[in-house]
């Protein structure tokens, strides 16, 4: 009976990605100036808090207003209905049609582009007067910022786990003709086929999969006089493939001199000896070293390469000894 094949799991929380035309934020630094706002002079003017009611007050009153500078009827009760507790306008919450018939009649809104109107009306429950102000200001500078843009409207990346990873091994004992990959649990053959030839365009003519079991092993302990639990890690999964092709894997670095490989391999040994002997380790422990240091000085000893004195001729006190001596 074939085994079961166990599903991926997935760790990230994919979203619903608009393809309408709003920001690309991810390309917001580098993009032509497409996205235009206010001008300054029209800005200064629009951040009144009164200037807007008294230009519907004007549309509102004056009937003998063109047609192009006239709200229609529908946007104008439209327009009433967004009045909050305050009695201010929150036109951004308008509809799509009643936006644009509005913004393309107010003087100052209607050389706004596009794509700002789009995310306006896409995010018409979010915004706030302040945050209308700062798009309406600058549009680019506010969709540089990518705490201003939801999720829906970035560029999303997969990242993958980092278990579920393709490692290729270097096999020195296989031909050139076979290659061989250390490969996620739920991994089939024909995921490695098709991996293989979408991403690096490798012909495989022949897989051979395998589940190595993994030894027996001990977690940390919870103190210095127990063991831990014993338990058994996951498994591995292992497959060869047969190329097509010929793949000669590259040639292992012998010098390593640029890369200060011996300085650092010391410099590392001697910082892991010493926070060793700081630890629970070294105060449990006996000192190695320093037990191997009497040991070679007691061998030297006896050789007769080194001869016997006192302490204090060794460490050369005989100065104040003799002067102690004279008195």
């Amino acid at each position: 009976m074939p085994r079961a094949r166990l599903p991926p799991t997935l760790y990230t929380k994919s979203k619903n990605i608009r393809t309408s035309s709003g920001p690309r934020l991810w390309n917001a630094k580098r993009r032509i100036r497409t996205s235009i706002g206010l001008t300054l002079r029209d800005f200064e003017t629009f951040r009144e808090t009164r200037s807007l009611e008294r230009w519907f007050k004007v549309q509102s009153k004056n009937k003998s207003l063109p047609p192009a500078h006239r709200l229609n009827k529908v946007t104008r009760q439209a327009l009433r209905e967004t009045r909050d507790n305050n009695g201010d306008l929150e036109w951004w919450k308008l509809k799509r049609e009643d936006l644009d018939s509005f913004m393309n009649v107010h003087p100052g809104l209607q050389r706004v582009s596009s794509d700002v109107r789009d995310f306006i009306y896409a995010n018409r429950h979010t915004f706030n007067r302040d945050t209308i102000l700062k798009l309406l200001e600058n549009p680019s500078r506010f969709f540089a910022a990518s705490s201003n843009v939801p999720y829906e409207f970035r560029k999303q990346v997969f990242f993958p786990d980092p278990k579920d990873t393709v490692v290729l091994m270097r096999t020195p004992h296989l031909s050139p003709n076979y290659a061989a990959f250390d490969v996620p649990r739920h991994f089939s053959k024909l995921d490695l086929k098709a991996y293989l030839k979408n991403v690096y365009n490798v012909d495989v003519l022949h897989i051979r999969s395998v589940v190595v079991q993994q030894k027996v092993d001990r977690k940390q302990p919870v103190s210095q006089y127990t063991q831990g639990p014993l338990y058994r890690p996951a498994s591995i999964k292992k497959m060869t493939v047969q190329l097509a092709k010929p793949f000669v894997y590259p040639e292992e670095i012998k010098d390593l001199d640029p890369w200060e490989r011996d300085d650092f391999w010391t410099a590392m040994k001697a910082e892991f000896a010493r926070q060793r002997m700081r630890s629970s380790w070294g105060t449990t422990k006996p000192n190695v070293e320093h037990r191997r240091s009497i040991a070679q000085q007691a061998q030297d000893l006896l050789k007769g390469k080194t001869k016997w004195a006192p302490t204090w001729q060794a460490l050369d006190d005989r100065p104040v000894s003799e002067s102690v001596a004279r008195r």
